[in-house]
This record gives structure tokens, sequence and C-alpha cells, in this order.
């Protein structure tokens, strides 16, 4: 409680102050000090944080599918074939149902498409580690047939260092002797095999009518699968209506020759 004194002051007459008087001089100090204690307290309290304004949200905007012309349906759809017969190791074969036709089609629609590009860098590739795996079996001319096959494809540095790998070593390798035919084997001429010549043909068709007359095994040992199953399909022709049972063999020459069992 504030309390105030009063002096007289000389330049005014003197008056009297009852007790009265000096209780409406502290009502007024009074209410200032309940005043300046409510101001002081409000002034303590913290001030409540505004909060951060959030930020609008934008809807994201979704393009509308690309309308494709008939030409781009038919290059998708081509390339997913490849694709696939790629997948299945249908490189080259069959003639009608391959992953390098369907690429070469692409190019010929869209000469600067990346993904056919790729996929004919690719089959090239796989011959070349075909040719790599026959060369070591030392079967080379099969590996310089894939190589050949890989340059027609896709010329590439690296197709054309495997195929400078693979001269040198078919001119570091010794000529083979000639090969010694076993009783009972007959043994085919490569060139008039791969032209596919009228002899062989005869000489499979001696071989057939043989097995089926002493109910023998055929074993075919060729150079490769493809070749191997020609071998036989002209065995086969040699005698309509006989099963021609054998087996094929991957090995060079390509001979056949008849066997009792298969074991």
């Amino acid at each position: 409680m504030f309390s105030v004194l009063l002096k007289p002051r000389p330049d005014l007459p003197k008056v009297f102050l009852s007790q009265h008087s000096f209780l409406k001089i502290q009502m007024p100090m009074r209410m200032l000090g309940v005043i300046g204690l409510a101001t002081l307290l409000f002034a303590c309290q913290s001030t409540p944080k505004e909060e951060a304004p959030v930020a609008p949200v934008i809807q994201q905007q979704i393009p509308a599918p690309i309308e494709l012309t008939p030409q781009q349906k038919v290059v998708e759809r081509l390339l997913s074939e490849a694709d696939y017969c790629l997948s299945q190791n249908k490189l080259l074969n069959p003639i009608t149902d391959n992953a390098h036709d369907r690429y070469r089609s692409v190019l010929l629609m869209d000469p600067q498409n990346e993904r056919a590009k790729l996929g004919l860098q690719t089959i090239a590739l796989r011959y070349v580690e075909l040719a790599r795996t026959a060369a070591k079996r030392g079967n080379l001319s099969e590996a310089q047939t894939h190589i050949r096959y890989a340059r027609g494809i896709d010329n590439n540095p690296v197709v054309q260092d495997a195929a400078e790998t693979l001269r040198k070593q078919v001119a570091s390798t010794p000529a083979p002797k000639p090969y010694q035919a076993s009783e009972g084997e007959v043994v085919l001429d490569a060139k008039l095999l791969q032209a596919k010549d009228a002899q062989i043909t005869s000489q499979l068709t001696g071989v057939a009518k043989k097995a089926k007359d002493t109910d023998q095994f055929v074993l075919i040992i060729a150079r490769t699968d493809a070749e191997g199953r020609w071998v036989y399909q002209q065995l086969r022709n040699a005698v309509p209506g006989y099963l021609v049972r054998g087996d094929i063999k991957l090995g060079s020459p390509t001979r056949v020759k008849l066997v009792k069992s298969l074991d």
C-alpha cells in the first residue's frame, strides 16, 4: 500500500485534512498498484507462437498417354517378340522365328532404334562365346563358322578381336592327320556335306538300308547339332516306314557308324 504525505504549501491556505479525506487520496493509489501488478503479470506470460502457414496442396497432373502410330505399334510388337526369341536363344534359327530377323525388320522401319541395335550386338556376342567354346574343344571349324555369323550380324571391335585371336590359333595349330575310319564307319566329306551334295545323300541311303536290314543303331558324329540332325533326317528319308534308331554326338570329322548298342 502506498501512502502520500501532503506537505502544506505556504502560498495556499491551510486546510485541515480529515481522516476521511486521507482515505480518498489513498484509494486511487491502491488501484494504481493493482493495475501495475496485473500489467506486469500479463507481460510475463509467454506469447503464443504463431503457426507457420500451411503450403497449399498442388495436385500433380498426370499426362495423358501418348497414342502410338500404326508403325510404332508394329515396332513395339517386333521388339517384344525379338527379345523373347533372344531369351530362348533363337538367334538365327528357326528361319521363321528368330531374334535376328525381327531386329532387322525394326531397323528397316526405324534405322536409329537403339533397342534393335543392342539386340543385334547381343546376338553377335553370343556367337563369339560359342566360337570360343568350340575353339577350346579343338573344333576350330565350328569356331570359324560362329565367328563368320557374328561378323555378318554386327562386326564390332569385340567380334573383330575374337576373329583375330581365332585366326592366330588356327595358324599355329598343326594340320590334323587324316582321320582313319574304323570298321563300319562312313566318313562324310566336309565340303560335299556343306553343299548337301547328292553323293552324301547316296552314302547315307546305303547306311540307312543296312541299319534296317541288320536292325542296328546309327551313331552320328557331327560338327554341330544342326548338321547331325540333317544327317539323321536323310537317314529317315532313305527308308520310309522304318524308324532309324540312333544318337548324335559332337565331333569331327562328320561320320556315321552302325552299332549294336548305344551304351
